[in-house]
């Protein structure tokens, strides 16, 4: 049983109003969501399945429909163990260089082949480099679907080290958090060589050290199709006012909308200060 909550929420509807990119996911405390970007691979991304499957978690794959095309093995594996398939564009463009009709045409063209290869329409959405244009913005209102940022990043796609990756992410480590990683490269590569843009082997190696500390934590994960967004006033409403902590560098949950930033740090501490404690002493 993989450690995922919830039950899928329905597609939001073309209701015409342009949604906000979400940076946290709305699933109570100590559960946190991982994301992986620029897949699949046809190897980073089944070794990445493989400590997803060794933990039981439940995570979400922004892949591109130019390697859902190249590498439709995979995508169908992602499916059958349980985790999300997220639209990422066809190829990976910066959105905000584009004219309306190609950002249309990269993100419909993916939901197309995601929809026709894996049997499920993405509900989700990542822009490439988290750059979410007004025009992408509004054809995810117009498709039902979901623009997902992140909270935390720990940069594995510069391949800083795979212990330098792990203990970003668990310095980000909070309720509501959305981690960002990468287990493929646009375009494709079926044999990439070592420290070059398309290694992805830091980040399989990350996780197996910061997985098995999250849990003993007592973190969870989820991924945000089950849950809905955020709402204003809720303790993960998706705000881009963060907290600092100086001393650890962790970002930590936004402050909730209309109280105070005392309440908002005592939410916060109720919720996390154990697991953070107890991922010190691990």
């Amino acid at each position: 049983m993989l450690l995922g909550l919830g039950t899928p929420a329905a597609p939001a509807a073309a209701s015409g109003l342009v949604p906000t990119p979400e940076e946290v996911v709305n699933a109570g405390p100590m559960v946190m969501a991982l994301t992986f970007d620029d897949g699949p691979s046809p190897q980073y991304t089944p070794q990445v399945l493989d400590r997803l499957r060794d933990h039981r978690v439940r995570a979400t794959f922004f892949v591109c429909g130019d390697n859902v095309v190249r590498y439709p093995a995979v995508v169908r594996r992602i499916v059958r163990e349980g985790h999300t398939l997220g639209n990422h564009t066809w190829s990976h463009p910066r959105l905000d260089g584009l004219v309306t009709a190609d950002v249309r045409d990269q993100i419909q063209r993916t939901q197309d082949v995601i929809t026709r290869i894996s049997g499920h329409r993405p509900v989700l959405f990542r822009a490439p480099y988290g750059r979410f244009t007004d025009s992408a913005l509004a054809l995810c209102a117009e498709l039902g679907l979901r623009p997902i940022s992140w909270s935390v990043d720990p940069k594995d796609w510069a391949n800083p080290g795979a212990g330098t990756i792990a203990g970003r992410v668990l310095a980000g480590a909070a309720g509501g958090a959305i981690v960002l990683n990468h287990d493929g490269v646009e375009g494709g590569d079926d044999n990439p060589q070592p420290g070059t843009g398309a290694d992805r082997s830091q980040t399989v190696a990350a996780l197996n050290t910061y997985l098995p500390r999250l849990i003993a934590a007592g973190y969870r994960f989820t991924t945000p199709d089950r849950h809905p967004p955020a709402q204003s006033g809720s303790p993960a409403a998706s705000a881009r006012h963060w907290i600092s902590r100086p001393r650890t560098g962790s970002p930590c949950l936004p402050l909730r909308s209309g109280e105070t930033k005392a309440r908002s740090s005592n939410w916060l501490r109720n919720a996390d200060a154990g697991a953070r404690q107890h991922l010190q002493n691990i």
